[in-house]
């Protein structure tokens, strides 16, 4: 018999998708791989890594780290044969990122059929992503999901290979693969290797304001493609005060 699971990137979807009408199993990826160290040679030592960076940087427990995010992550490692697997992420570059780190952990051994379920696509605000999706949003959003062909898993692993090891000529080169499964993702690529975002805060916070809510604003209006949040402005932001 099949089960569904959908695998969505943070808390808040998650809870939106309890109160609807579409059904499975949630995992929730409640990482922020965009930031921090990712080069390790074994899962222990990267977990390790990872507990050590968001404890520092996000004021948290490092046992919270291992019971609220590890967790999930072995959950998707044990998915079983004959499920279908939904990857609710958006198209920033914080949610791909995660996205292509889960593919990598969906077992390789079983027949698990994965599909990729994209926000509505507004040309204006294609980075809000499922922030300003109502019930009906989501359940369209699920009913129009892509499959992933083996090709296009095949890539997403690629990409996260080259992002954890910052290898930038590979990720531009597979940047230009096409795929259905992946929107902008040359526009993604082109922006992370040539856009500083902490360079860009520094800017505001010399030439313009220094309250962070103006900087905040500014930094979500010009560089929503980085997908960041506020706890990631802040710890630019954080560093850049401190050396006033």
């Amino acid at each position: 018999m099949s089960i569904t699971f959908n695998i969505t990137n943070g808390d808040y979807l998650a809870g939106r998708l309890n109160q609807t009408t579409i059904s499975g199993e949630i995992i929730i990826c409640r990482e922020a791989l965009v930031t921090g160290p990712l080069q390790a040679d074994h899962p222990d030592e990267f977990w390790k890594m990872r507990a050590e960076f968001i404890s520092k940087n996000y004021s948290d427990k490092k046992e919270n780290y291992y019971h609220k995010v590890v967790s999930e992550f072995e959950k998707i490692k044990n998915i079983p044969d004959h499920s279908e697997v939904n990857l609710w992420f958006e198209d920033d570059l914080f949610c791909q990122v995660n996205m292509w780190f889960c593919l990598t952990l969906l077992p390789k051994d079983r027949n698990i059929k994965i599909y990729r379920v994209f926000p509505k696509n507004s040309l204006e605000n294609k980075w809000e992503g499922f922030s300003d999706s109502d019930d009906m949003d989501l359940q369209d959003a699920w009913k129009w999901k892509i499959v992933f062909d083996q090709k296009d898993i095949d890539l997403g692993c690629d990409l996260w290979k080259a992002y954890q090891s910052n290898n930038r000529n590979t990720l531009k080169q597979l940047s230009r693969h096409p795929s259905d499964c992946f929107h902008f993702l040359e526009e993604l690529i082109r922006v992370y290797q040539n856009i500083n975002p902490e360079t860009f805060v520094r800017d505001l916070m010399e030439n313009e304001t220094i309250n962070f809510n103006a900087v905040f604003e500014k930094f979500r209006n010009e560089l929503g493609i980085f997908g960041f949040g506020d706890l990631q402005v802040k710890q630019f932001y954080d560093k850049i005060l401190g050396e006033k």
